[in-house]
This record gives C-alpha cells, sequence and structure tokens, in this order.
C-alpha cells in the first residue's frame, strides 16, 4: 500500500447533537456509478462521519431485504439447535477459529461503574472489556481450502467454513442463504471501502492492496438471548442491564452490520460520554470505523466505542461483517509519518511495519485472555 506525505484534518464538532450521531446516507448514485457528480455529496457525508464518530447508516447499498430476511431466518434456525448439536461446531476445535462460539463471560458479580468503564477505554483504546456479556454466535468467512499453504501453516482465521450436517439442518435452510448473504456483503464491502478511498486525499486505489491476497473477512451471525437484570441490579436501568457485547472498538477497518427490529447497538457520544442508541433502519445497514482505518489515518477517522444493550424482552439477532483484509498489509499511516503510539497504538498498531496478521493476532489475544 502506497503512501503519500499529504495530510487530513479533524473537524469535530463539539456541539453535535445527539440525534446527529450516526447519519443515513443514501448510497445508490456511488453504487450506480462511482463518477457521478451526486457522488460528492455521499463523499463529504461519510468523511464527515469517519471524523466525527465513525459511524453511519448506508441505504441504497443494493442488498435486498429478502436476502437480510433470508439471513435471519437462518441465523434462527441455526442457534434453535440443542447446545450439544450447536458445541460439534466449536470454533476451539475448527481450523481457523470458525464455527460456533458461546462466548459467555462472568468476571464479577455486576457490571462496573460505567463512567469507570469510559475512563478505562479511553486510556486503552482498544481493549475490549467484557464484565458481562450474553450472545451466541457462528463465524464463517472465505471458504479456505484445506491444503492451502496459509491454512497448513496456520495463518491467522485461514481454514474451511464449517456448517452443520443435513440431518441437523438442511444446506437450503442454512449453509446456502448464508454462503448467498456473504457472497453480498463482501463484495458491499469492497464497495464501501472504494467510498472511503475517495474520502482520503491518497487517490481511489489507496486500498486495492488490502483487497486482495490472503484477505480475513469474518462474517459473524449473533444471537442475543431476551435480556434479564444482573443480580442485585434495576432492569430498568440500560447501564445495568444485561450487556450483550462489552463496550470495545472493531478490529479490523470497516465493519458492516445487519440489526433485527429489536433495538441494542449504543455508540458512544464524543463529547457528552453518554451511550447513544442507533436505532435499527429496516433494510439498513450500519458501517463503523474499525481500528485499522483509524491507524492509517493517524487517529483521525474514528473507532469509537460501542456496546449492545440487551435490555428486549425478545431475542434479538445481528449479523456483524468485518473487513479485516490482507493479512500482510502494514498499519502504518497513509501519509508517510511515523505511526501513532499511546492509546491508538494498543495491539502493536504503534510498532512501525505492524501488519495488520499480528494485529489481529494481538487483539483476539487481549480480548479473550491469551485464547486464539
Amino acid at each position: 500500500m502506497s503512501t503519500t506525505t499529504t495530510t487530513i484534518t479533524s473537524t469535530l464538532d463539539s456541539e453535535m447533537p445527539a440525534s446527529n450521531l450516526v447519519p443515513t446516507i443514501d448510497i445508490s448514485p456511488f453504487i450506480l456509478d462511482p463518477t457521478s457528480p451526486l457522488v460528492d455529496k455521499i463523499v463529504e457525508t461519510a468523511r464527515k462521519a469517519c471524523i466525527e464518530t465513525g459511524f453511519f447508516q448506508i441505504t441504497g447499498h443494493g442488498i435486498s431485504e429478502e436476502l437480510q430476511s433470508e439471513l435471519f431466518e437462518a441465523s434462527k434456525q441455526f442457534f434453535a439447535l440443542s447446545p450439544e448439536e450447536k458445541q460439534s461446531l466449536d470454533v476451539n476445535t475448527k481450523p481457523g477459529r470458525k464455527g460456533y462460539d458461546s462466548a459467555e463471560a462472568y468476571n464479577g458479580e455486576k457490571l462496573p461503574d460505567l463512567k469507570e468503564l469510559v475512563d478505562a477505554t479511553k486510556m486503552v483504546h482498544s481493549h475490549l472489556f467484557e464484565t458481562y456479556r450474553s450472545c451466541q454466535s457462528f463465524f464463517l468467512g472465505h471458504d479456505n481450502s484445506p491444503d492451502d499453504p496459509a491454512v497448513l501453516s496456520h495463518r491467522f482465521f485461514m481454514g474451511p467454513n464449517v456448517w452443520p450436517s443435513n440431518s441437523l439442518l438442511a444446506s437450503s435452510s442454512f449453509r446456502e442463504p448464508v454462503e448467498r448473504y456473504f457472497t453480498a456483503i463482501n463484495n458491499l464491502a469492497t464497495q464501501v471501502l472504494d467510498l472511503v478511498a475517495l474520502t482520503l486525499p491518497y487517490g481511489p486505489d489507496i486500498f486495492s492492496n488490502f483487497k486482495t491476497g490472503h484477505v480475513v473477512a469474518p462474517l459473524r451471525l449473533l444471537h442475543y438471548p431476551p435480556g434479564k437484570p444482573l443480580p442485585g441490579t434495576d432492569h430498568s436501568n440500560s447501564d445495568q442491564a444485561q450487556l450483550g457485547a462489552g463496550a470495545h472498538t472493531d478490529f479490523g477497518a470497516i465493519t458492516i452490520l445487519l440489526q433485527d427490529t429489536n433495538p441494542g447497538l449504543q455508540v458512544l457520544h464524543p463529547k457528552t460520554q453518554d451511550f447513544v442508541p442507533v436505532p435499527p433502519t429496516p433494510g439498513a445497514f450500519v458501517v463503523n470505523v474499525g481500528d485499522m482505518l483509524t491507524a492509517w489515518t493517524g487517529g483521525v477517522y474514528k473507532s469509537s466505542v460501542h456496546r449492545v444493550i440487551n435490555d428486549n424482552p425478545v431475542d434479538r439477532y445481528s449479523a456483524a461483517f468485518f473487513f479485516n483484509g490482507n493479512l500482510d498489509c502494514e498499519l502504518d499511516p497513509l501519509d508517510g509519518r511515523q505511526p501513532v503510539q499511546g492509546a491508538e497504538g494498543v495491539g502493536g498498531i504503534g510498532t512501525k511495519g505492524w501488519t495488520v496478521e499480528k494485529h489481529l493476532i494481538k487483539r483476539i489475544q487481549q480480548s479473550y485472555g491469551g485464547r486464539e
């Protein structure tokens, strides 16, 4: 990935209201013709969002609501399997950590004071704080051949996808719709990266190398059981409700999230330090900047802290697609300056020549206490 000495600057509006925290952008003109004059406004809005919070929603993306519904129905059928049936696909026993992850962590009987959590997050920018998390996941990605040298050498997230047997769940009910969705969302992610490239002063092809080679692009299907209060807590207080996913930033370059109709996602407001809900918008995707894009822009594009508060009385489903890119790409700032030290350096990003693969391995170690 080439670099240039051009720099970019932050223009965060200190009076930005919470209602404008996550703008919705119709990207259909860009999808139809990236050279259209109509794209200029899209680029301007996306750039502003990347600088201010790193979050925006997109419509007009070309993925049908029918395919989105098919994915959720497939996800519901999988998570309805018995614990024993799902555990047969345990990520800890599969190459590349693909498959099922129960991902329940209990590190104490109650949540910490969230002001303390926010302060800690500011001190350690990228660490995943999971004091009480309750969700189930199913991971898949590019379907690597078992004899691929990257698989044989145990490179990060390199391995074949794993699926329930047809006796457990018919391929037409799970594997086929999930694979269709993966193909569509992976294609959309590359288009969103092309859009992000236009928001930067480094040329439209700045991410070309990042999008090729040994690419890590996990799709994570998520199921949050109905919310329940922690022992001795007030369920009416969302800060004390059951955390579906603790406050964290995302590892990769961009994340594209599909939510069902149940709320839960919350983003940390950069000025008030309050968590602000991101209500589901039918058919829309939530896009957010990850730690890699923050590193490339020297901290200008924000990888914001966010969480899921699961206080819904019903099951909540979502699907997060993480474009983490070519394992061999380096994460040095694109303008040629030295890597940012301190908060943005958590996970090794502040080390010159630090690669995507090194970063991902380090982040997994930080987040799961050494479990890979």
